[in-house]
């Protein structure tokens, strides 16, 4: 982990780094979209290696219990819907 920072990031003091950088990102248009990937992100802590709960709205770092009671967790979070009302380029 440590080889992989680059001499710029080790001159301002980081000492590793866990993920490749990735550049795939995807406009996200559809609502459907969205949806696959809010499931994914929220199924994500549950399955594999990860297993960190037992379902999506026991991991307390999700959005997972928001989306499907309506209450907020550990993080205030924003429904994906009141998004479309926003300018998010300013």
């Amino acid at each position: 982990m440590a080889a992989a920072v680059t001499c710029s990031d080790r001159k301002r003091g980081k000492l590793h780094q866990v993920f490749e950088p990735s550049f795939d990102a995807k406009e996200c248009r559809r609502d459907s979209f969205v949806n696959q990937k809010l499931n994914y992100m929220h199924s994500n802590p549950c399955t594999g290696i990860w297993n960190l709960a037992k379902s999506p709205i026991d991991y307390r770092y999700s959005s997972a219990l928001f989306y499907e009671t309506c209450k907020q967790g550990i993080y205030a979070i924003t429904n994906n819907k009141e998004l479309d009302n926003i300018n998010l380029t300013q």
